[in-house]
């Protein structure tokens, strides 16, 4: 089982979408995000490779997935190199949400670990 650790853009992301939901009154969609958050680091430990690409530099692979409950998509961090490392949730979006630059994601993240 692999480590699944949170990078800073993805916590503010998460503040972001939770303190949006309580603004709307939508309890439902906050327990959604919630639970689907706790899904989604169990599948990672388990199935690291679950989600498919986005983007790539060198061995280190940007990888999506959506949240199985709920209208939420994380970006995560694989290092193929490190086929026993960890993993990095880096950016949560809506899934109507416009997403950041892949490349430009990883660069950001990969400066911050």
């Amino acid at each position: 089982m692999r480590q699944v650790r949170r990078h800073p853009d993805f916590e503010a992301d998460y503040v972001a979408q939770l303190a949006w939901l309580v603004s709307q009154g939508a309890s439902t969609r906050i327990v959604q995000l919630t639970d689907g958050l706790h899904e989604v680091v169990r599948m990672l430990s388990a199935f690291p490779v679950a989600g498919p690409k986005v983007a790539e530099s060198g061995s280190v692979l940007l990888r999506k997935l959506i949240f199985p409950k709920g209208p939420f998509v994380a970006w995560y961090l694989y290092d193929a190199a490190e086929p026993d490392g960890e993993l990095w949730l880096v950016r949560l979006f809506h899934a109507r949400q416009k997403r950041s630059n892949p490349a430009q994601t990883i660069r950001r993240a990969r400066r911050a670990l």
